[in-house]
């Protein structure tokens, strides 16, 4: 998929042909769904993209484009992504956000990416995983009724606890200031995985902000994810205490992915931004063989600070604020190193089996 930008002195009359999958869907009368596999399925020939303020649209091509998809996969209604035309089995993308040590940003940076990946075309749910510390729902300035304990206790399916954030990303909150779950049983976690999976099905990409360190519900986390991307900043005990999170991970026999991603948040230039990835990957390389690939930096911006007083994700309390536009970037490198065959299996699944079997 090609993504262009469009400055402000764009024409009026051209602006007149950028269309948002809404604006699709109801000319078409297609449900968006559908439309968001089209544009899945067939990536490469796919029209164009183009920037409009701070969300993606279509040009005007798209709108025949859609329809001459749509009339060459039959002519029967087709009214939801579960139709017969559409295979059943599809699942979301698993990106868990990580770090060796609290205080690096991690749980901003989960939640505002997830806000530019929804922006971007894809239907994109944030599990608070941090069990016993969460936090997601605070800086999304939303208020849950119920939690991930609801679920847990059988008081609630998972639907039921599905909020619907900003921008229209959803959140499943975790257990908020409940410290024991931190420690949750295997049990606990297999009830929690075992909701997930359904959930799997209804999104394109979920973002899984996990607690930081080597919890056995993170590395749980992490091991079954597609992606893992770490948070690391210019201080030394951050590049240390994730060197020791991978070290961990690299003991795992049955870990998902084969490359790790790492974004370097708080820095005060690209240099030394370079510079922490640098030693990151090399490090991982030299003593762990594994490959770990920078997806870009986040720029130190007081933005964050004032968005998170106003309970509002930096990426819409001002979305040209560098801090917004570094995670917009990092949104798009994840975006290009997409694998569509991850879609075919079940990350949950796997976390399941993981779950059920001893302990070595």
């Amino acid at each position: 998929m090609i993504i262009k930008s469009v400055h402000n002195s764009v024409a009026p009359s051209m602006e007149e042909s950028f269309l948002s999958i809404e604006d699709i869907s109801e000319a078409t009368g297609l449900e968006e769904s559908l439309l968001r596999f089209y544009e899945s399925e067939y990536e490469e020939q796919a029209p164009e993209k183009v920037w409009r303020g701070d969300s993606l649209c279509f040009t005007g091509e798209a709108l025949a484009w859609f329809e001459r998809i749509h009339a060459n996969h039959g002519t029967e209604p087709q009214n939801s992504i579960n139709e017969q035309e559409i295979p059943k089995e599809r699942f979301a993308r698993v990106i868990a956000v990580t770090s060796g040590k609290g205080g690096v940003g991690k749980t901003n940076i989960a939640l505002n990416l997830a806000i530019a990946l929804q922006q971007m075309g894809k239907l994109t749910l944030v599990l608070d995983a941090d069990l016993g510390m969460a936090n997601v729902h605070l800086l999304a300035g939303v208020h849950p009724k119920q939690d991930i304990t609801a679920v847990l206790k059988g008081e609630a399916e998972l639907s039921d606890i599905i909020l619907e954030g900003p921008a229209g990303i959803g959140i499943i909150p975790g257990g908020g200031g409940i410290i024991s779950l931190a420690d949750a049983s295997r049990l606990e976690r297999k009830t929690i995985v075992n909701a997930l999976a359904e959930v799997e099905q209804a999104a394109e990409t979920i973002v899984v902000d996990t607690g930081a360190g080597m919890a056995g519900s993170v590395r749980d986390f992490l091991v079954s994810a597609d992606d893992i991307l770490f948070v690391l900043t210019p201080d030394i005990t951050s590049l240390a205490d994730a060197y020791g999170l991978l070290k961990g991970l690299s003991h795992e026999e049955d870990i998902s992915c084969d490359t790790i991603f790492s974004v370097i948040n708080m820095v005060r230039s690209t240099s030394e931004a370079a510079d922490v990835a640098q030693r990151f990957a090399e490090c991982a390389h030299r003593f762990l063989g594994k490959t770990v690939k920078n997806l870009g930096f986040i720029m130190k911006d007081s933005t964050v600070g004032a968005s998170t007083f106003q309970r509002t994700p930096y990426s819409l309390f001002r979305p040209q604020a560098r801090v917004s536009i570094n995670t917009r970037n990092v949104a798009k490198a994840l975006l290009k190193l997409e694998r569509p065959e991850i879609r075919l299996s079940s990350s949950f699944t796997k976390y399941l089996k993981r779950v059920d079997a001893p302990r070595k």
